[in-house]
């Protein structure tokens, strides 16, 4: 292979790649849902969002003597 073919090859392929990547990226988006706004009135219904638990199965972690347990929350202990 030639020398000048090499080069062409790393730098060409590259550059290809990057062009063909900025093009899908850059491209214009279709049509998407208005963005809500606070001063509309909300029409969906509530979403509760909880975490659950870890199952630990009775094993102790490090030195505590204690479970694994996630407790508290925004007004809880962190």
């Amino acid at each position: 292979m030639s020398s000048t073919l090499s080069h062409a090859l790393v730098i060409l392929v590259p550059l290809g790649l990057t062009a063909i990547l900025a093009a899908l990226i850059w491209r214009g988006k279709g049509p998407h849902p208005a963005t809500y706004q606070m001063s509309e009135k909300w029409t969906h219904e509530p979403i509760l969002w909880a975490s659950e638990e870890p199952v630990v199965h009775g094993h102790v972690h490090g030195h505590a003597s204690h479970p694994f347990t996630v407790g508290g929350g925004a007004s809880g202990k962190w």
